[in-house]
């Protein structure tokens, strides 16, 4: 019976002293190895991190740090879960080298710290907090715009976003250079633009400081401009109105007359104009001659260099042909007017009222022709008849109008048999 107390007692040590010891085994054993490190944020002396936690509630973390890679790590603050925020770096626009290691420290291990393998360290950025200055827009095509700016102290690329003035969501791209063309952009379109200073980790990860510059309508080339209008011709003043089709990135519109009587004609006049219109001068103008007109529109850079558009087809004018006699006939009307210069055509419109009804009666090449006829109705004694004339001008083989805006000129008879 003592023999069988003693062999109990025995075995009861035993498993005391393997309980002890299989404890102090575990509490003195290294925690595993963080992964998925990775910067989530940045200041301009902060960064914030995040990475796999271990599944041990009993593991801590030290955060260390690094200027090089290769270099000596020192701890700078601690965390207990799987994430933190890395505050009080002395530099804004920097790189720093960053990597955690889990630890125990607890009652077991007398409080001393047992560190596992340091995760894998990753370059982690603070935002630069320089300001973007001398934003400039230096030229475009009509579907794109070129800008540069100076550089920032600490950034290693730049945040740009833009959209369509008139509008819209911001579209962001991050450019390495302190320059961008921003592509595929609308026709006629104009754009803002801002830009940021940034900087970029190996990870790809871009801390962006707030101190940006930006550009409003910013405006891409012009595209082909549409057929300009002359709106007034005052044949006795020698000036006329020309104007264009609006287009939404034109800073201003160049104009170019030229002649339409000669078989080779040459320009006569050029105008500039901020606007779509334009009041153009000349002394020609007093003439009776065929004229043709084209405009472009161009923008502006920030230097106020012009990148122009292309130009429009032609649009064809000439003072209204005066009606020198209106004479009654028995078999009708006689009319003569003044001879356009370039005409290649003239068509005679009658009507019994002063400003509409009006209908074509005659198309002939010569100045001066009988109107027989009202439609199919014969003139009738003592009655008003109001007429105009507007002449043509042949390109290829079409007929261009010649009239202006203002041509409402009418000339008015009481027939008489």
């Amino acid at each position: 019976m003592k023999k069988m107390w003693k062999t109990v007692r025995m075995g009861t040590i035993a498993l005391v002293f393997a309980l002890f010891f299989g404890i102090g085994i575990k509490a003195e054993a290294a925690p595993g190895q963080v992964t998925g490190l990775r910067q989530t944020d940045a200041g301009t002396s902060s960064v914030d991190i995040a990475f796999q936690a271990l599944l041990d509630n009993e593991a801590k973390y030290e955060i260390q740090l690094s200027s090089s890679l290769n270099g000596t790590y020192k701890e700078w603050t601690t965390c207990t879960s799987g994430e933190d925020y890395v505050y009080g770096l002395p530099n804004a626009g920097s790189s720093y080298y960053l990597r955690v290691v889990s630890y125990y420290s607890n009652s077991e291990t007398n409080f001393k710290r047992v560190y596992g393998t340091p995760s894998t360290p990753i370059e982690v950025v603070t935002a630069p907090n320089g300001k973007v200055e001398n934003l400039k827009h230096t030229t475009s095509t009509k579907t794109s715009v070129s800008l540069t700016w100076s550089p920032v102290m600490g950034a290693n690329s730049y945040q740009v976003q833009y959209k369509n003035s008139k509008g819209g969501d911001y579209t962001s791209i991050n450019v390495e250079k302190n320059q961008v063309v921003l592509n595929k952009l609308i026709q006629n379109g104009e754009y803002t633009v801002e830009v940021r200073p940034a900087r970029k980790s190996a990870s790809g990860f871009y801390a962006v400081g707030g101190g940006y510059d930006i550009s409003y309508n910013t405006p891409v080339i012009p595209g082909k401009a549409k057929k300009p209008f002359c709106e007034y011709f005052w044949h006795n003043l020698s000036e006329i109105k020309a104007g264009a089709v609006f287009m939404n990135s034109a800073d201003g519109y160049e104009w170019e007359i030229w002649t339409a009587y000669q078989k080779k004609d040459k320009k006569v006049k050029s105008a500039t104009q901020a606007s779509d219109s334009a009041f153009i001068k000349h002394n020609s103008f007093k003439k009776y001659y065929f004229y043709k007109m084209r405009v472009r529109a161009y923008c502006t850079n920030s230097d106020g260099k012009k990148l122009a558009g292309g130009w429009s087809d032609w649009t064809y004018f000439c003072p209204q042909p005066e009606i020198i006699k209106l004479k009654s006939t028995k078999s009708g009307i006689n009319l003569k007017w003044s001879t356009i210069k370039g005409a290649d055509r003239y068509e005679v419109y009658v009507s019994t009222k002063e400003k509409s009804g009006f209908k074509k009666c005659v198309t002939t090449k010569k100045t001066s022709a009988t109107v027989k006829k009202i439609g199919k109705s014969s003139f009738k004694n003592n009655k008003t008849y109001y007429f105009y004339v507007e002449a043509y001008n042949k390109v290829g083989k079409k007929m261009y109008s010649g009239l202006a805006g203002n041509a409402t000129d009418r000339w008015k008879i009481k027939y008489k048999k």
